[in-house]
């Protein structure tokens, strides 16, 4: 027998809560990562030292949002 067809939708999972927030976390964490690197490869191709990495870090983190917000509200 499956257990997740016998639990209710009111039931409280920890370790479930658990695996979504640091799914979360390592979302955003990873988005900010890759828009600081391209902000800094960015910077040397270019020469404009911290402009680059000022605006695709607030790009990495503004699509790191909004990726966790379509996981959370079980959007595709």
């Amino acid at each position: 027998m499956d257990k997740r067809k016998d639990r209710k939708a009111d039931d409280f999972d920890p370790l479930h809560s658990i695996a979504v927030a640091s799914g979360a976390g390592l979302t955003i964490l990873c988005s900010i990562g890759i828009g600081l690197w391209l902000g800094m490869k960015c910077d040397e191709y270019l020469g404009t030292t911290p402009f680059g990495i000022i605006i695709f870090s607030i790009v990495g983190a503004m699509s790191g949002m909004y990726s966790v917000i379509k996981q959370i509200l079980g959007k595709k």
